[in-house]
């Protein structure tokens, strides 16, 4: 008996169990206890805002990440707690959303945070390294090289492919409402208008951005291979499913273990992105070397061709060019950023245009300033990209239409350090006191409620949801109505776009406004848009959903994809 215990309590046993054990708890046990109790850690617990429901969705139910509906879920806990609040995101990490434009100029201007490295990862993984991803001097580098290509000369230049594009869309349309004969004169011809809005965005920039013909206006029923990886690539971006959601709010470990377990849709997603990148690298190739060959009077004008001459200029130093693949995620991003964002917002305009007398409206002053230019010009802007881009109405519509319904509902930044962020107004939190100041910890999540500082009525007036593209008119214009309710501190972020966060930060002359002009004046100059209801008949319902950016579905028929019915009703027959 003596021997077995002296056994069992030999030292180094009870090491070599003891080491074991914590080895356990070190890496099974303390990660399942950060887990549960991170929420409560974290400083931004300070702040009101839902309590948590769901172990692992946080302050709402899973399937809010899977239906693209988390826009949704973050006004509404704006409009529950206010615009300062906090909420537990999907891996029980805190979010604070912060609704107050003081607090951006401090977020964008004044000491810029980082974008959030989820939404990052998220992106690179859909469209590589390029400008919407890189930051620092990667960014620095990318965006000198670029620069040439969107100045506002640049941009106007592409006016030609603008124009052609745009043709082949209202050639498209016309040929719809004449098969309805008859009917489309008394009634208006319906039409899913967000299908066509996708063909043209995606021909635009195909030609404008790096010189490839998609052909989707002209080619019905066949598409290019560019085209679609492109398709079946967008389409797993979020596919509905737990898997989906995971891989977008967890990133890299459930994408890794996506790839060890072969799942179907890990699998196909980078086989496209494979193929995507062999698709890109023969573009980029062809741009180079017809930049090599090129004289003068044949440059290609599109953007991927103006930064492979701006790559090799005598002002870009050679420490500063980027290479090969930056200039192949270039096609991407352009994609990205100038087809189902730009297809989305004139299909959100559209609605504004055709839902109410309001819109009527607006409908009749942009076809009054269009007719009026065109009849005064000796060209018109039909011909003359920089005539289109000064009608002070047209601009007016587009800024309105970016401020209501921009496709990009929420933008999301990471704390760089520990800091304090100042707000316009005091707050109330948790335990009873007021205060005027967040304090972040380095990582925390911060999260801004864009559709909510674009429409709060404290800032924007009482009607600050209201579609009235007159609030941008000076006081000179006929349409002035004498009356902008715009708070002061709205021009806390003068360095955005008509001090909206719609594009973050930063001046723009972004071809997508262009673009938007030219589609907008056309289709506006020969049709009436009209309810898709005949009167009489229920209203169709629109709602949107944000896997990443905004589209318009019809309630109860969001599996059917991004749609806006609408009727066309020739601009003759409605006078």
């Amino acid at each position: 008996m003596a021997v077995a215990s002296k056994a069992q309590i030999d030292p180094g046993s009870l090491i070599a169990y003891g080491t074991v054990a914590a080895v356990l708890v070190y890496v099974l046990v303390l990660p399942l206890v950060r887990f549960a109790f991170r929420p409560y850690a974290s400083t931004a617990r300070a702040l009101q805002g839902p309590p948590i429901r769901h172990w692992l969705a946080g302050s709402w139910s899973a399937d809010v990440y899977t239906n693209g509906r988390v826009a949704h879920e973050v006004q509404q806990a704006v409009d529950d707690y206010g615009p300062v609040c906090a909420v537990t995101t999907l891996g029980r990490k805190t979010t604070i959303i912060l609704g107050d434009h003081k607090a951006a100029n401090k977020v964008f201007l004044q000491t810029p945070y980082a974008r959030s490295q989820l939404r990052v990862s998220i992106l690179r993984r859909h469209v590589g390294r390029g400008l919407l991803t890189e930051e620092g001097e990667t960014h620095r580098r990318q965006r000198k090289v670029a620069n040439p290509a969107f100045t506002a000369n640049a941009v106007l230049d592409m006016g030609p492919i603008f124009q052609e594009k745009t043709a082949l869309f209202m050639d498209r349309l016309h040929r719809h409402v004449a098969a309805d004969g008859a009917n489309a004169a008394k009634f208006g011809t319906l039409k899913n208008i967000a299908h066509d809005f996708q063909k043209v965005t995606l021909d635009i920039i195909g030609k404008a951005g790096f010189g490839y013909e998609f052909n989707s206006l002209t080619n019905e029923g066949e598409t290019t291979a560019l085209q679609e990886v492109i398709t079946a690539s967008m389409g797993l971006v979020s596919t509905g499913t737990l898997y989906s959601a995971l891989r977008i709010f967890l990133d890299r470990p459930v994408t890794a273990l996506g790839r060890i377990l072969r799942v179907k849709e890990q699998v196909e997603l980078d086989q496209h992105w494979k193929s995507m990148e062999k698709l890109c690298l023969d573009i980029v190739q062809s741009a180079k070397e017809d930049a090599q060959r090129e004289d003068s009077s044949t440059t290609a004008r599109d953007v991927l061709s103006l930064m492979v001459r701006s790559n090799v200029s005598p002002d870009v130093k050679p420490s500063q060019r980027i290479s090969i693949a930056e200039l192949m995620h270039t096609i991407p991003v352009l994609l990205a950023a100038g087809h189902e964002t730009t297809s989305s917002t004139l299909s959100f305009v559209c609605h504004e245009l055709f839902k109410d007398a309001n819109g009527a409206r607006v409908q009749q002053r942009i076809r009054s300033e269009l007719q009026q230019d065109a009849g005064a010009a000796a060209q018109g802007w039909v011909e003359d990209a920089a005539q289109l881009n000064s009608l002070p109405y047209l601009e007016a519509v587009v800024r309105e239409t970016l401020r209501l319904c921009g496709p990009i509902r929420r933008m999301s930044r990471d704390a760089p350090c520990d800091d304090v962020i100042p707000i316009s107004q005091p707050i109330t939190l948790r335990d009873g006191t007021k205060t005027d100041r967040i304090r972040v910890s380095k990582g925390q999540g911060i999260e801004f409620p864009v559709q909510y500082m674009n429409t709060c009525e404290e800032l924007w007036g009482p009607d600050g949801k209201v579609f009235r593209p007159e609030r941008w008119l000076s006081e000179g214009h006929k349409y002035h109505d004498g009356s902008n309710d715009m708070d002061p501190s709205v021009n806390e972020l003068k360095g955005v776009y008509s001090h909206l966060l719609t594009f973050g930060a930063g001046s723009q002359m972004c071809m997508a406004i262009l673009e938007m002009k030219y589609i907008l004046a056309s289709l506006l100059s020969s049709y009436e848009l009209l309810p898709p209801n005949l009167p009489g008949e229920p209203p169709v319902q629109m709602g949107y959903l944000t896997p990443i950016t905004a589209y318009p579905v019809v309630q109860g028929e969001e599996a059917k994809g991004p749609a806006m019915p609408l009727r066309l009703r020739p601009i003759a027959a409605s006078a």
